[in-house]
């Protein structure tokens, strides 16, 4: 980047030598959305209870190797983030972040081809006719109207 004093990714030695053989280009940076990555420096700086402008280089530099490491895990991990918070904000019992995203994990893009192994529509019908076929069972039972 031309001008990097907020953005807070400086390379490390070490990876500087493994992108070498990719033309001086560091992948690991390379291959990641830009606005997750904006959006995760964000988040990981306000977690440190500290703002972009206002944070350190070595601040900048351990909330950039967080974001990697999240984002090389989940392409999407701070959008999730979000969608969850407001998920679950009036919520007394949470569900946990990784519970959230092996769920989210069934909503991601797939070629026409493919089929969808998870069908929510599907269960919650079975859902809804098994009680009322339940209902039904008990009425008979005791014969109520």
């Amino acid at each position: 980047m031309a001008n990097d004093n907020f953005y807070g990714y400086k390379r490390n030695p070490k990876k500087a030598a493994k992108a070498s053989k990719y033309n001086g280009v560091d992948m690991e940076f390379e291959s990641v959305n830009p606005h997750e990555f904006k959006k995760g420096m964000y988040c990981e700086l306000d977690k440190m209870g500290t703002s972009l402008r206002e944070s350190d280089e070595d601040q900048r530099e351990k909330a950039t190797e967080t974001v990697l490491k999240n984002l090389k895990d989940v392409s999407a991990y701070y959008s999730y983030m979000e969608h969850y918070q407001v998920t679950t904000r009036n919520m007394d019992r949470k569900p946990s972040f990784k519970s959230f995203l092996k769920e989210m994990g069934d909503h991601s893009m797939k070629e026409i081809k493919e089929k969808f192994t998870v069908d929510k529509m599907k269960e919650i019908k079975l859902r809804e006719s098994i009680r009322a076929e339940v209902r039904n069972i008990i009425n008979e039972l005791f014969k109520i109207k």
